[in-house]
């Protein structure tokens, strides 16, 4: 017969846990898992803006362009790869170029650069920023949020008046 008193119960249990609890145990030589920290906010590109606008288009239209001058006060050029805004499904660097008949048209810039100590125009005629899919009509007045980043993920919010041409 097996003794069953709550002795011999717990001098089981405690035998059994000190045989399975290195089994346990995390590995030597790896720590924890630990929780990621808090995202720290975007650090700001150190541009300044101004000029900033977006041209209004007739109901219907579902994309639109945002112009503005960027200017750069440091000693090293800022590389800009990406737009986004609330209002549009998407957002893209453009370039305005000429093909070889001279007509003008628009291509996806991969970057756009604001050289150390200088400004970059964005415009009609050069690079600018595309709103592609507008989600609602936009009205004079009204002033849109655009948001520039680098590679780095350096942000520059950009508040633009929606302007008629």
């Amino acid at each position: 017969m097996s003794d069953r008193s709550p002795i011999s119960v717990l001098r089981t249990l405690l035998a059994l846990g000190a045989v399975t609890a290195p089994a346990l145990a995390h590995p030597a030589g790896h720590s924890m898992p630990m929780p990621a920290p808090a995202a720290k906010a975007a650090t700001p590109l150190p541009l300044t803006v101004t000029q900033a606008r977006v041209v209004a288009v007739p109901p219907g239209i579902s994309d639109t362009s945002v112009f503005l001058t960027l200017n750069n006060p440091g000693a090293q050029p800022v590389v800009l790869t990406a737009a986004r805004s609330g209002v549009a499904a998407h957002a893209m660097l453009m370039q305005t170029v000429k093909d070889a008949r001279g007509l003008t048209g628009m291509k996806a810039a991969p970057s756009l650069t604001v050289p150390a100590r200088g400004s970059l125009v964005l415009d009609d005629l050069g690079p600018h920023v595309m709103l592609m899919g507008l989600t609602r009509p936009l009205k004079p007045g009204e002033v849109v949020t655009v948001i520039l980043s680098d590679r780095a993920g350096r942000t520059l919010t950009v508040r633009a008046t929606v302007r008629k041409p």
